[in-house]
């Protein structure tokens, strides 16, 4: 951005999203954020307490003059929050923040943009922006323009894609994010039974391993286990221990499954 010396950047919400936005552009100086939520709640006294944000608990005194509006609540609510907003900036761009909502999700606003960051976000985690992808999608040059450079502002690592690539890099993420945390979720359950003297954190190791490998090679060549070796024999012994959780047991057969056709067309 040539200048972002007196911006004034709206945030919508005071979810996990918002709040890493917050905090970033609160180092930028001369920005002046302003964060607006339906409702007081503790999360939005620490926007005001702790990153020194001008927040408010009500949609109706949203101002009108801002530079950005960045909408960041959940996707059923992005059209009827977006209706809210009374602009008297023409040049204001009015953002969403979400991988699976198409840009039409805003409307009545010529310059309306996405801005996705790949990435999931707690409260208490320390964010590394320069790393993050940031997914972007605008429909007139001027707009693309100035959310291009506002993302730098934030990442090295900023991509213009359409609504089709967008939603499928959120599935993609799901399966890598949210159904990975999931099975470590169920493998802590199972280290952790009463019977058991093993911790979850023995798997530490493991874990960050698997992660460094597909740094460095497909993650269908850094496939190993029983499953690909073909070891009948380790996949009913474990079987047997989920005897008495259909759920996992039933996830455990699908994804050896899964497994033995990805490396069977990996060597079609």
């Amino acid at each position: 951005m040539q200048n972002s010396a007196g911006l004034k950047i709206v945030i919508i919400g005071c979810g996990n999203v918002a709040w890493h936005l917050a905090n970033h552009l609160k180092d930028i100086k001369h920005n002046n954020l302003f964060v607006y939520n339906h409702k007081p709640n503790s999360k939005l006294t620490d926007f005001k307490n702790k990153l020194n944000c001008k927040a408010e608990s009500s949609f109706n005194n949203i101002i009108a003059d801002a530079d950005f509006y960045f909408i960041c609540v959940s996707d059923k609510f992005i059209s009827d929050t977006a209706e809210k907003l009374k602009l008297i900036n023409q040049n204001a761009i009015v953002v969403h923040t979400s991988g699976s909502m198409k840009i039409e999700a805003i409307e009545g606003f010529k310059n309306r943009a996405v801005f996705y960051p790949l990435q999931s976000f707690s409260k208490s985690d320390t964010i590394k922006w320069s790393e993050i992808p940031i997914i972007i999608e605008t429909e007139n040059l001027y707009t693309k323009r100035k959310i291009s450079n506002f993302s730098k502002l934030f990442s090295k690592h900023v991509k213009h894609l359409n609504y089709e690539d967008r939603l499928k890099l959120h599935l993609a993420a799901v399966f890598v994010n949210n159904f990975t945390n999931a099975l470590f979720v169920a493998a802590f359950d199972i280290v952790s039974s009463n019977s058991s003297n093993a911790k979850f954190d023995l798997l530490l190791p493991l874990i960050k391993q698997t992660v460094l490998k597909i740094e460095n090679m497909p993650a269908l060549n850094a496939q190993t286990g029983p499953a690909k070796r073909g070891d009948n024999k380790v996949l009913k012994k474990h079987l047997r221990l989920l005897s008495g959780k259909t759920d996992l047991k039933k996830i455990y057969k699908q994804l050896s499954d899964l497994i033995v056709k990805q490396q069977t067309n990996k060597h079609a």
